[in-house]
């Protein structure tokens, strides 16, 4: 049986993370997905999730200061 390559959601978070500050630095997303060694998509889903991610913790912040 063949195993999937996924990776846990941590460590997407994590990936994402790197992702979205080289495409903040100016980098285009066709060179990341190079420098990552994946697809320009997988890069461009991966750095939304993270940003998802900081905008749901932000969020969640936001409720327990005006909760």
């Amino acid at each position: 049986m063949a195993r999937s390559k996924q990776m846990s959601a941590q460590r997407e978070l994590k990936l994402g993370r790197e992702i979205q500050e080289q495409y903040d630095h100016g980098s285009t997303w066709a060179a990341i997905a190079v420098d990552f060694d994946m697809s320009k998509a997988k890069a461009q889903r991966l750095a939304r999730a993270y940003r998802e991610d900081c905008d749901r913790k932000a969020h969640r912040h936001q409720l327990t200061l005006f909760g």
